[in-house]
């Protein structure tokens, strides 16, 4: 500890240098340093914030990051009030700022030590505390102790400034795909909402059994959550494909058959001179079990008033018609027994045989109206996936730009005008409906070459057909190609589909 001689207590001036004064004269050091010390932090701060945000633009710019701005304003705030607050908690205390003032000024810890004898009265305390006021009077805080930073971080300052400004200015390459990806969420969410809508709706139809709802349910809530978790649209086509072939599977094949057979019967009883009869015709061609049972109660009237010839001839249509229905085995015996009993002229009979009718009749409207519901779900989720595959067409051509929607399909095919747009699917627009549609291979004037793979070749250049020829030709040649080959049951009904679509345009 650095005292001085006691030779020199003969010079102290008139009144003591308490520790009052010496706090005062430190005043303005401390606050000076205390200054330093929060612009140095503040400094590191910026320094921390800017490299931070740089780090996650640049991120933003090497991936697609839909919140990558918003973070690195975020990341940038939050650590620069981190070192702000860092920087009071760190704020130098007393003692820490003597120790500090000691060494900027080469004091040998005199500042120190006069600090630590500020509340002594002996005289070396007072000469300490002398000599401390002296030393603090030969120099001044501002220039003692600047407030300017290193060059080196100015330099740091003014690059990571440069790349912020650079990243923030130039376009983002991944936008474009932000963008996709934000209308394909869009479109997804467009899906799930109308799939719930249909779910909703299928719990509401009498018709189904509680199994069918059950299962229905099951399939579209799986749908929904598969559509939630699909990454593009392929991961979403491919949950909408397996959906639509597991609603395909509820259906029942039999059902088809039968209602032929039925509306086979109800056109042969339909050509019957016998008024009543031929309503019980047109009421199981139309598969109208209440038109039917209106009919079925006037001819069992009509039949205790008839003649044997007459319930003869009866027999004889009915034994027809129940042979047309052979594919339908309960409305075929169901006719056969009501064509026995109005020839034996058993009215007990005749009534068992048209109640074993109407049953029947009444099994297969609802058979029909299952699968006309199980239809429904599955044209339902066709019409989704077609809703999605056009919204993502519309998306990549807006991507790429007007002018590339139109793609080279198979025999390099173009379209004229617009019609045809979709770009990499081919698929056709209203408008193709009336405009003309270029195929190669058409035999016409003059010639041209061409080069494919270094290969030079003559091409005939093509005749105008219409749209609905080469459609055609083209769905029949899809439909070979996936009969003949590997593909999944489930994507050939989507590629099925999806030609029917081109063709009902």
């Amino acid at each position: 500890m650095a005292t001085l001689s006691p030779s020199r207590i003969t010079h102290l001036p008139q009144g003591v240098p308490d520790s009052t004064r010496l706090a005062q004269a430190l005043r303005p050091w401390r606050t000076r340093l205390l200054l330093q010390h929060i612009a140095h932090w503040c400094m590191r701060g910026f320094l921390l914030a800017l490299t931070l945000v740089a780090l996650v633009l640049l991120i933003a710019h090497l991936f697609p990051w839909a919140y990558g701005l918003f973070w690195a304003i975020g990341l940038g705030c939050t650590s620069l009030l981190l070192t702000l607050l860092a920087a009071f908690w760190v704020r130098p205390s007393p003692e820490r700022t003597m120790r500090i003032l000691d060494h900027r000024l080469s004091l040998q810890d005199r500042l120190c030590t006069a600090w630590e004898m500020r509340d002594a009265t002996s005289s070396l305390a007072l000469m300490q505390r002398r000599d401390a006021l002296i030393q603090l009077q030969l120099h001044t805080p501002t220039k003692t102790l600047s407030l300017r930073p290193h060059k080196f971080a100015l330099l740091f300052f003014a690059l990571i400034a440069l790349a912020v400004t650079l990243l923030i200015v130039l376009p983002n390459p991944m936008d474009a795909l932000l963008k996709q990806q934000a209308a394909f969420q869009t479109n997804i969410a467009h899906q799930i909402t109308h799939i719930e809508q249909l779910r909703q709706q299928l719990a509401q139809v009498h018709t189904l059994t509680p199994q069918q709802k059950t299962q229905l349910d099951q399939i579209l809530r799986q749908l929904e959550t598969q559509l939630q978790q699909a990454k593009n649209g392929t991961q979403a086509q491919q949950a909408l494909a397996q959906a639509q072939a597991r609603l395909n599977q509820l259906s029942n094949p039999q059902t088809a058959s039968k209602l032929a057979a039925q509306a086979a019967a109800g056109t042969s009883l339909q050509g019957s001179g016998n008024s009543s009869l031929g309503a019980v015709g047109q009421a199981l061609r139309n598969n109208d079990p209440q038109a039917l049972s209106q009919a079925l109660q006037k001819l069992s009237s009509q039949i205790s008033t008839m003649t044997s010839t007459q319930r003869s001839q009866l027999a004889q249509q009915l034994e027809q018609a129940a042979n047309q229905a052979s594919q339908n085995a309960s409305l075929s015996s169901a006719l056969h027994q009501l064509a026995k009993a109005v020839t034996d002229g058993n009215a007990s009979a005749v009534n068992d045989a048209i109640n074993a009718l109407q049953t029947t009749a009444n099994q297969n409207a609802t058979a029909a109206a299952q699968n006309n519901s199980i239809a429904q779900a599955s044209q339902g989720v066709q019409q989704a996936a077609n809703n999605l595959a056009a919204s993502t067409d519309s998306s990549t051509a807006q991507a790429q730009g007007q002018g590339q929607g139109q793609g080279q399909g198979q025999g390099q095919g173009k379209g004229q005008g617009q019609g045809g747009s979709g770009g990499a699917n081919g698929a056709g627009s209203q408008h193709g409906k009336i405009e003309q549609v270029y195929v190669p291979g058409q035999i016409g004037s003059g010639t041209s070459t061409q080069s494919n793979n270094g290969n030079t070749g003559v091409v005939q250049p093509g005749n105008s057909i219409p749209y609905s020829q080469v459609i055609q030709e083209y769905s029949q040649m899809a439909h070979d190609a996936i009969n003949s080959s590997n593909i999944p049951p489930d994507m050939k009904d989507l590629i099925q589909g999806y030609f029917s679509a081109l063709e009902g345009q």
